[in-house]
Order: C-alpha cells, then structure tokens, then sequence
C-alpha cells in the first residue's frame, strides 16, 4: 500500500483547507545517515533573521537546523 503524506484535495475540503496553497513535502536528506527526510516546519526567521527548519528521516532522526545547510532530495 502506497502512502502519500500530501494531503488529497478531497481530504483538504474535508478539513476546510485551500487545496491550490497545499504542496507536497520538500525532500531533503538526512544530515546524519543520508536517508531520505522531510520538512516538517519552516520558520522564516523574521526580519533579517536566519531561517531555520525541523527535519525528520525514515531512520527517525530529527533536527532543528538553519534551512542552507539542507540538501535537497
């Protein structure tokens, strides 16, 4: 069985969620064993500031992390 953790647009109606503003996951990898990984949350760092991301693979590591230094998939 296949998952895909983006939402379908029927879920999204479901949940009252603009099916257009929803995209799939960023992949990136992991930076600690190289598998593959998503973004679970982004945080522009305000004005100026650096943004940073939470980041968690299939092994189940997870960071917190700057955005640039991520590799994407």
């Amino acid at each position: 069985m296949q998952h895909d953790h983006a939402p379908s647009e029927a879920s999204a109606r479901e949940r009252g969620l603009d099916a257009s503003k929803l995209s799939p996951l960023p992949l990136v990898y992991c930076p600690e064993c190289g598998m593959p990984a998503w973004v679970e949350w982004r945080d522009d760092g305000g004005t100026g500031g650096v943004a940073h991301v939470k980041v968690r693979c299939f092994a189940r590591h997870w960071f917190l992390m700057p955005e640039e230094g991520l590799t994407a998939a």
